[in-house]
């Protein structure tokens, strides 16, 4: 497939899907093409969707903001991409989220009611892809959530039914380590 069979195809979508096929897009372009190193998966595609499959599947891209923009338009089930550190799958929940207690008080983290489950995940510091989830806020201290119990700093995300707590990487300063020193570190730039 050609670049410009590519953008054609995502110029003749309606408005709602076109915007998020262009913003995908963009973030696989330059100058007017494909960047070079995504130029194998649309080699073998017919369709921008079959680019876009081909770009989710491979597991490399995981990290670029290309797979979690199109992971998200799609509304792909990508947590079991990334390797937590902890989980608590099938965790019943009642009304509208997720309760998260902490000392003094309760908060709910939304959730949709697909089943009315939910799944809790702990990572390290840049373990999975944030663009791909929904961040909702940051905790510090001690807390539990679906009986696990939590005590740093984290970042709280959710994607469809999971509930995604991110423990920061701190220096020996008590500063948050930076996401490219953290890429660097796994071998993830590039």
């Amino acid at each position: 497939m050609k670049y410009e069979e590519l953008k054609e195809q995502i110029d003749g979508l309606g408005e709602r899907q076109r915007r998020g096929c262009a913003r995908v897009l963009s973030l696989v372009s330059l100058g007017g093409g494909v960047r070079s190193e995504f130029l194998g998966h649309l080699d073998g595609a017919s369709t921008y969707r079959e680019f876009f499959e081909a770009l989710y599947r491979d597991d490399d891209l995981r990290f670029t903001r290309a797979w979690a923009a199109w992971a998200k338009l799609d509304g792909k089930q990508w947590v079991g991409r990334f390797e937590p550190v902890r989980t608590a799958m099938r965790v019943p929940f009642g009304g509208r989220g997720l309760p998260v207690v902490l000392t003094g008080g309760t908060m709910l983290v939304p959730l949709a009611g697909h089943g009315k489950q939910a799944h809790v995940l702990e990572f390290e510091d840049g373990a999975f892809n944030e663009d791909a989830a929904t961040y909702f806020t940051s905790i510090e201290g001690a807390f539990t959530c679906a009986e696990m119990a939590f005590e740093g700093i984290y970042d709280v995300f959710t994607s469809g039914n999971a509930v995604l707590f991110e423990r920061w990487a701190l220096n020996e300063k008590g500063a948050r380590v930076k996401a490219a020193q953290l890429a660097q570190r796994y071998g993830l730039t590039g």
